[in-house]
C-alpha cells in the first residue's frame, strides 16, 4: 500500500515511532530514503514517455469508436464510446469533452 504524506505529517509520525517503536521508526526511515532515490530523472521521463503514449493510444481508440457509432448510425456516448473502444469506463469519461465534440 502506498499512501502520500506531507513532510509535516511525516516528522509527526517520527516522533511517535521514535518513542514507541525503533523498529518501525527505521524501516519508516529506510522506506522513505529508498522512495526518494527512486525518483530518478531517466525512470521521470520514461513515465511520463509511458503516459503520454498510452493517452495517445486512449484518443485513437476513442476516436475510431466515435467513427464506428457514427458509421453504424448508434447514440454516441461516453458508455457506447467506452464499449466500442475496449476501454475502461472511466478512461472514457476523461475525454467526455472530447468525444461530445466529435
Amino acid at each position: 500500500m502506498r499512501i502520500t504524506i506531507t513532510d509535516t505529517e511525516f516528522q509527526a509520525l517520527q516522533k511517535i515511532l521514535v518513542q514507541k517503536d525503533t523498529t518501525l521508526y527505521n524501516r519508516l526511515n529506510e522506506e522513505f530514503k529508498k522512495s526518494i532515490l527512486s525518483c530518478t530523472p531517466k525512470k521521470i521521463k520514461a513515465t511520463t514517455k509511458a503516459n503520454n503514449a498510452k493517452r495517445k493510444k486512449s484518443r485513437n481508440a476513442i476516436t475510431n469508436a466515435v467513427n464506428l457509432l457514427r458509421f453504424e448510425d448508434k447514440k454516441i456516448t461516453v458508455y457506447s464510446v467506452a464499449k466500442t473502444a475496449e476501454i475502461s469506463y472511466n478512461t472514457a469519461k476523461q475525454y467526455r469533452d472530447f468525444i461530445l465534440a466529435q
